[in-house]
């Protein structure tokens, strides 16, 4: 039986983490294990406090992300994944994906989460090269890597991807083609490749700010990435967004509903959501997102309605925003934007929308029109951000260069 509800996505977000990788700027933590007890009842009363408003949906993708959602016990992931079944009507053939870190996947743990409805890994492996992996921080080395892919396939997993950076500190790029090749060899049905950035608050940002660290060489960025997109084309995989490469049929279903500016709705401390034409986030801290949750749990339970307390911002964006978003969005996509669509979504060309901004990169090479549909060149891959500086409302450029 087909429904005819629109799509919804959940994210769950996992902020713990035994130890925070120096690149990292994502809401994580480590040595906040003493308060996972009181995390995972309070991200089950958040699913709760949500199913209401989401009654009307059917939830296509669920997304375990962090953080380290492999850190999970299997007790605490069943309790989730009970809860997430008994509030929300969810597909038959929906795509349950959890992130996780080659230390953390032993085969028994790999088994029961398999058991409980994961149908797809997302492995943080980042480099296949030890001394790469001590520069990023990271606990495994790349022997356990490998050990941790072929568990996930003897338990069952066959939709996996592995999450790999290029454009390391002082990496020749024989060294990165190296990583790519074994990587390739494993024949991952999906594969995330993210050149590095040194982001403002992590401690490599520090280190290079000190010049105890040399910044990333953009040239040799560009040759890594190149030569990436046309050697995973040689493999068989299909480059769907800048950054990531699938197997026919394996695409994340879950980020497409990103890209395609469909609406999600996050949980958990400080997880993001596009629902009911609002965008809106939770607080950061757990400790502050559990007390938030259980006042407003315990408040709905005796009065019969309370507002989202652990929502700390939320904005209605105009059309204009709507708009950029979506051109920005789907440009990542290499089918880029289809120009009916557009029009029929927001009642105007992209011509009327952004015809100086289109004509000024299709002139620099680094957008294209294929029929109907508007994309970035293989230059303009390299030069995105470009292209959506020159999207972004005036507005958003004034709050972003503040």
């Amino acid at each position: 039986m087909t429904t005819t509800k629109p799509s919804l996505a959940l994210y769950l977000h996992i902020p713990f983490c035994t130890a925070k990788c120096g690149y990292c700027d994502f809401n994580s933590y480590e040595g906040l294990g003493h308060i996972v007890a009181d995390y995972t009842p309070a991200l089950i009363r958040e699913l709760e406090l949500w199913a209401p408003a989401a009654r009307s949906f059917q939830v296509s993708t669920v997304f375990f992300g962090g953080g380290t959602p492999s850190l999970t016990s299997l007790e605490d992931l069943e309790a989730i994944t009970n809860a997430v079944r008994a509030n929300y009507d969810i597909a038959p053939d929906a795509e349950w994906t959890l992130e996780a870190n080659p230390s953390e996947l032993l085969q028994p743990h790999l088994e029961g989460m398999r058991q409980l409805g994961i149908n797809r890994l997302s492995i943080g492996i980042q480099s296949l090269h030890d001394d790469e992996l001590k520069l990023l921080d990271r606990l495994h080395d790349s022997a356990r890597a490998l050990e941790a892919i072929e568990s996930a396939r003897n338990a069952g997993f066959d939709n996996m991807n592995l999450d790999f950076i290029f454009g390391l500190i002082n990496q020749p790029i024989e060294r990165w083609q190296e990583t790519l090749e074994r990587a390739i060899a494993l024949r991952p049905e999906h594969l995330s490749c993210y050149a590095l950035t040194v982001e403002p608050g992590t401690a490599l940002y520090y280190q290079v700010a000190k010049g105890l660290l040399p910044e990333p060489d953009p040239d040799i960025v560009a040759d890594q990435y190149e030569w990436t997109r046309d050697r995973l084309a040689q493999a068989g995989y299909e480059h769907y967004e800048i950054s990531n490469w699938a197997l026919p049929d394996h695409a994340c279903k879950h980020n497409l509903v990103y890209w395609h500016a469909d609406p999600y709705i996050g949980f958990g401390a400080g997880a993001h959501s596009f629902f009911a034409g609002q965008r809106f986030a939770n607080v950061d801290a757990p400790n502050r997102y559990v007390e938030a949750v259980n006042a407003t749990y315990e408040e709905r339970q005796s009065t019969g309605r309370a507002a989202m307390q652990q929502v700390k911002n939320g904005e209605s964006p105009d059309e204009v925003t709507m708009r950029a978003d979506a051109m920005i969005l789907g440009l990542r996509l290499m089918e880029g934007v289809s120009a009916p669509e557009f029009r029929d979504r927001f009642g105007i060309s992209i011509e009327d929308a952004y015809g100086p901004a289109v004509q000024r990169h299709v002139g620099y090479g680094l957008l294209e029109w294929v029929g109907d549909r508007l994309r970035l060149t293989t230059r303009g891959q390299l030069l995105s951000n470009s292209v959506f500086v020159d999207i972004l409302p005036d507005y958003e450029l004034a709050d972003t260069e503040a």
